[in-house]
């Protein structure tokens, strides 16, 4: 008697009532890329009254296709949207590293820059994913985008649910780092790339993105002004020498105070690895969190290494080293004592009121002299929110 082996014993007993033939089934899509997110966001309240979950989406593509993001929705664990981006924004939303916009060429890897955001007393769902639709060509014989072959066994069109990630910790509160009014919120989450928001690095194999909600402080005087003088000349910034105040209690765990000032209204010149923050200070505030503290003046610092930090407590002085063409504090919380090797954290500041926010264009224009122009948009007191991208603020 021939005895059958146990799997194919198995698919007799199964079939004809159970298919097995079928290598993909309609919940399983080929999508010829790959998406994670790097991060599960944390919620933070900006001052526009908002909840924002401000994370990646890490997009490749291993296919020999062209591939074509044609829209990108957050979703919740039920499939009902959250929150979409297609055409035009989301390729501005893009960060390509190869190909062009929201197109990933064969063998292309490209970072998708999410802020879902919710109303302020809204529930937030216990994990988010994303709902991709795309759209797939061929390469042809010149390496350029090609019509699919009408016998291609994948449709040119395409939609598929994946990235799934829960939330993450929410916003860390933290009293703000500066005193007095006038000062702009520059490079600041969460809507449009920016030199931080869109700072993905690799160290040691692992992709990070410490500045995701940093923020450069520059200071503007009652007229607009950035600066009165010569561009070049640190004198010419009232608020260079401004003090630095610990915004949380904690420990002194990395610092650095070995650079010289750079010149104003110049590429920065000598940055390294090791002093492209400048001389900083970075604070351990408990909780897996860590406060960094960017581009004082050098001989500043008033702390060394280990000193215990109390709320207020100056640290030094607003200075223009390292990475810098500016006077400028670069503020942000983070995951780990590495201002590099470390992703940033969502934080809120106690309280502070605005002005308003940078008029589109004004950002580039003070930077060369002319007065600032606001926009009446975010003003008023706000209360345990983050200041938002070009918001103008006044800390008490």
């Amino acid at each position: 008697m021939r005895i059958l082996p146990v799997v194919a014993a198995s698919v007799a007993l199964l079939s004809p009532l159970t298919a097995l033939g079928q290598s993909l089934k309609s919940d399983e899509i080929f999508s010829s890329i790959a998406v994670r997110p790097l991060i599960a966001p944390g919620p933070v309240l900006g001052a526009d009254n908002r909840v924002h979950l401000a994370y990646e989406l890490l997009v490749v593509n291993p296919s020999k296709l062209f591939v074509t993001l044609d829209k990108v929705e957050a979703v919740d664990g039920g499939g009902r949207g959250l929150w979409s981006i297609d055409g035009d924004a989301l390729a501005a939303m893009t960060i390509p590293y190869g190909g062009t916009g929201n197109i990933l060429p064969p063998g292309g890897t490209s970072v998708v820059l999410m802020d879902v955001s919710f109303g302020k007393g809204d529930e937030l769902p216990a994990s988010v994913l994303a709902r991709i639709a795309a759209t797939r060509q061929a390469s042809g014989t010149d390496g350029k985008p090609a019509p699919m072959p009408p016998d291609s066994p994948v449709p040119p069109t395409f939609t598929f649910t994946g990235a799934a990630t829960p939330i993450g910790r929410p916003a860390i509160v933290v009293e703000p780092p500066l005193k007095g009014n006038g000062w702009v919120a520059v490079n600041g989450c969460c809507d449009s790339i920016t030199s931080h928001r869109g700072a993905v690095m690799a160290i040691n194999g692992q992709l990070r993105v410490p500045e995701r909600f940093a923020i450069d402080w520059v200071k503007i005087d009652e007229s607009g002004n950035l600066f009165t003088g010569e561009i070049s000349k640190l004198s010419s910034y009232a608020y260079y020498g401004t003090p630095i105040y610990a915004a949380a209690d904690g420990v002194v765990v990395n610092l650095y105070d070995e650079t010289d000032e750079q010149i104003p209204g110049a590429d920065a010149k000598g940055i390294t690895t090791e002093n492209i923050g400048g001389n900083m200070v970075v604070v351990d505030i408990g909780g897996g969190a860590f406060a960094f503290y960017a581009h004082m003046q050098r001989g500043s610092l008033k702390v060394k290494l280990g000193d215990q930090v109390k709320t207020g407590q100056v640290l030094g002085l607003l200075g223009n080293t390292g990475n810098s063409t500016a006077p400028h504090l670069h503020f942000h919380i983070m995951d780990g004592p590495s201002p590099l090797d470390a992703d940033g954290l969502p934080f809120v500041f106690t309280r502070f009121s605005s002005q308003g926010v940078l008029a589109p264009g004004s950002d580039d224009a003070i930077q060369e002299g002319q007065p600032a122009k606001i926009d009446p948009k975010l003003t008023g007191e706000h209360m345990a929110e983050l200041p938002l991208n070009n918001q103008v603020v006044d800390f008490d």
